[in-house]
């Protein structure tokens, strides 16, 4: 079977996850006073979160991204799939470094690099490299 577009649908996800949480982080900054210390403070913060087109454009990326997800799955293995979707947790940061302009102790760096190497034994031991 050529892997090579499941695993393309797979990165698809990725970028489409990550660029999702990028347009949540900088919606939420767009919502004043988000409230969650009663019933009405709630209502009004979802209210607000929902209504921000930025947040919404979040959502859009999500929902695309699983589709992609979905495809992907229905031709590999859970077990190699899913932990190539965890570059996700390596690239969340990098890019919020990039455009969000966030500080990355060195500690999470270890923790970034660790992740890619996992993903790399994964991707070649599921080769039958």
């Amino acid at each position: 079977m050529n892997l090579s577009w499941p695993i393309g649908l797979v990165l698809v996800a990725v970028a489409l996850g990550v660029s999702g949480e990028l347009l949540f982080k900088t919606g939420v900054g767009q919502v004043p006073g988000i409230d969650l210390s009663g019933a009405s403070g709630i209502v009004s913060s979802v209210a607000a979160i929902l209504s921000n087109p930025v947040i919404l454009a979040g959502f859009v990326c999500y929902g695309i991204g699983a589709i992609c997800w979905i495809f992907a799955l229905s031709r590999l293995d859970l077990s190699y799939a899913y932990p190539m979707y965890a570059l996700m947790y390596a690239f969340i940061p990098i890019a919020a470094m990039v455009f969000l302009k966030e500080q990355i102790p060195a500690g999470r760096w270890v923790g970034i690099l660790l992740i890619v190497a996992g993903v790399v034994i994964v991707f070649r031991v599921g080769n039958g490299a």
